[in-house]
């Protein structure tokens, strides 16, 4: 009978059901060309421009970020190589709703990051998308605090390497209208295993405008790890030249231990039209630098 409780209760799941499709959230539609990346991710030091053999294990641990972002963070530190590859994951993703699964081959994510193919590197790729599942995120931005893992669950089939991957619909929350950048894969990509380069290329895509910036401010936003500053500049130096060789920069000079760049595209990258928050302070220190 239409009226007996279990009826009922299959009734009200299913419009509880039909209420959820109608309410799908999907990321925004970026270009193929580009990814679409938080400001968060590029104006901090969760992806830090380190090498894998230098990862520290991290608890509740405050990374540098850049006036009205803070970012929280437990578990394996995070470089650039896994901004890659999550990059890569959420781009596949935005053509579902979050929360769905999202299904693609290692075959393919590796052909897409332009490594090789072979056995090795499907280990290695794993491994990002186990680091990205099994941490644990606070991220304070725009009057929002999102906190959860990068990846929320997944699964592999060992024969096939096929992934079927969930990302948290709450993921969203990260891409307010004025909260990500698109950034230029293409150029991205020619700076692979050049990770300060490609730390340097997120964070000044995430500004239509670079305000001069303090070098150790750099440091601090790239999670380097240099004692000696004059060593960490020598780093930057040849960052910034392969910035203007990929086509990104127009130009760069340091002076005064403050960097200045031109960016050679002045078409609007970023979905950042509020440029007070280029200001150079550290949430870590609450300090003008």
């Amino acid at each position: 009978m239409k009226n007996d409780p279990v009826s009922k209760s299959i009734a009200v799941a299913k419009k509880a059901i039909a209420k959820s499709a109608s309410k799908d959230i999907t990321l925004p539609n970026w270009p193929d060309n580009k990814r679409g990346t938080p400001n968060s991710f590029l104006r901090s030091a969760l992806f830090s421009a380190i090498q894998s053999k230098d990862r520290a294990d991290l608890k509740r641990a405050i990374l540098a970020s850049q006036a009205g972002i803070i970012v929280t963070y437990t578990g394996q530190q995070l470089n650039q190589e896994d901004l890659s590859v999550w990059e890569c994951i959420v781009h596949l993703a935005k053509k579902h709703p979050l929360g769905y699964i999202c299904e693609f081959t290692g075959y393919e994510i590796l052909k897409t990051l332009n490594l090789p193919t072979a056995g090795e590197h499907h280990k290695r790729l794993h491994d990002v998308i186990i680091r990205l599942t099994a941490c644990a995120v606070e991220i304070k931005h725009a009057g929002t605090t999102f906190f959860g893992s990068l990846i929320s669950s997944g699964v592999k089939n060992d024969e096939t390497g096929h992934y079927t991957i969930t990302l948290d619909k709450d993921i969203i929350k990260l891409y307010g209208k004025t909260e990500w950048t698109s950034v230029n894969w293409d150029q991205r990509e020619k700076l692979k295993r050049k990770p300060l380069a490609q730390a340097l290329h997120g964070y000044y895509s995430s500004h239509k405008t670079p305000h001069p910036i303090k070098i150790e401010t750099l440091q601090k936003f790239t999670g380097g790890r240099n004692k000696q500053a004059a060593g960490f500049k020598i780093k930057v130096q040849k960052a910034l030249e392969e910035l203007v060789y990929v086509g990104f920069l127009k130009s760069y000079s340091i002076e005064n231990n403050l960097v200045y760049v031109i960016k050679r595209n002045t078409t609007l990258e970023t979905q950042n039209n509020d440029f007070r928050d280029t200001a150079t302070t550290l949430e870590t220190s609450k300090q003008r630098l």
